[in-house]
């Protein structure tokens, strides 16, 4: 594994970031805002009361974000992100559908 810094530079001298980091932060905060709000979704569908799933999807979605993030910028190749992230939010959105 190379590590590479881009050769670019801004206006103010910074060294501008990949094409590869950029895409990691927009899926990191995208999807992993996208799975929160799913995991939300699937808590109201559980068979508890009202109060409860909302306490709970709460702190569900905090750590299932913070896992997103993490996983994001572990994986080695960026497509297994975009695909791991795609195929949680697929899951989780068809168990929305069937449910609610």
């Amino acid at each position: 594994m190379s590590h590479r810094r881009s050769k670019q530079k801004s206006s103010q001298g910074f060294y501008l970031p990949s094409l590869n980091v950029l895409s990691r932060i927009v899926l990191a905060m995208g999807g992993g805002y996208g799975v929160a709000v799913l995991t939300n979704l699937v808590f109201l569908a559980l068979p508890m009361d009202t109060i409860s799933a909302i306490y709970w999807s709460q702190i569900a979605s905090i750590v299932v974000y913070a896992v997103i993030i993490i996983l994001v910028f572990s994986l080695q190749h960026l497509w297994l992100a975009w695909t791991v992230v795609a195929g949680i939010a697929a899951i989780l959105g068809i168990i929305c559908y069937t449910t609610i």
